[in-house]
């Protein structure tokens, strides 16, 4: 959809359609070796060895690329056929890239373990889908297999992203954003603002609206008991210190009860 303000073309989008231009240097900083090491360390101490792995809301597939290269068989599951897109120019045609939104998790076979990095989990704003998607990654996961994922925590989009807004000039594309949140729903809606550089030097200016939910520990806890989690622990970003009132990011290492 396009929409005018005065003389300039605003494309209004689903989250991450034009993101994806340039979402690799967006989030150039980010840890992926670091959280490809902390996961490899939880698969070292399982019962079987970690050889199939599943991630969802895989974006443009850096993780799984760096998994691949650690020997990993990989598959990949995204909503979103523009960032699938960048994942395959990585992962090349052999690798399965999946199309799907969450909860649903559309893929045969079972898994040594399951991942869902970046704060992805944020995105399911609806309980009944952050339970539904817990039961779909039971599904496809092997009995002792782990799945890994993180969110953000509640001080991170009350305090950190709160009603704040900022912005950067990356020379190719620039940004603005624009962020608020709502205490009676835990909820903080961005409002994204993207000038992207065309290859004939010109700017197109782009919008995406995106919603995250924060989520206390005991419910996260209460929706992975029901769908088939009997481990649990969580971390502080990717580290092992435990979570405390000033952790940004809880990364959560759920375990599948064993079979008796």
């Amino acid at each position: 959809m396009t929409r005018g303000t005065g003389d300039v073309a605003i494309r209004a989008a689903e989250p991450y359609k034009y993101l994806a231009q340039v979402y690799d240097r967006w989030t150039a900083e980010n840890q992926y070796e670091a959280w490809c090491d902390f996961v490899e360390e939880e698969w070292r101490v399982g019962p079987f060895e970690v050889r199939e792995v599943l991630e969802l809301c895989c974006g443009t597939g850096t993780v799984l690329q760096h998994l691949a290269g650690r020997g990993y068989s990989v598959t990949g599951l995204d909503r979103s056929p523009s960032m699938l897109e960048r994942a395959r120019e990585k992962l090349g045609p052999e690798c399965p890239l999946i199309r799907a939104e969450l909860p649903e998790v559309p893929v045969d076979g079972s898994f040594d373990a399951v991942l869902c990095v970046f704060d992805s989990m944020n995105y399911l704003c609806d309980e009944a889908h952050v339970r539904e998607t817990m039961r779909s990654v039971s599904r496809v996961l092997k009995p002792g297999g782990t799945f890994i994922f993180d969110v953000n925590s509640l001080r991170k989009l009350r305090d950190v992203f709160g009603s704040s807004h900022y912005g950067d000039d990356l020379e190719d594309f620039a940004y603005v954003w624009r962020n608020r949140f709502e205490p009676a729903t835990s909820c903080c809606d961005f409002l994204i603002t993207l000038f992207a550089r065309s290859p004939h030097g010109t700017y197109a200016r782009y919008e995406e609206r995106h919603r995250q939910r924060a989520y206390a520990q005991s419910h996260l806890a209460s929706l992975a008991r029901s769908a088939g989690f009997d481990g649990m622990v969580i971390y502080d970003d990717y580290s092992r210190r435990p979570t405390g009132p000033e952790t940004l990011r809880e990364t959560w290492v759920l375990t599948k009860a064993v079979e008796a």
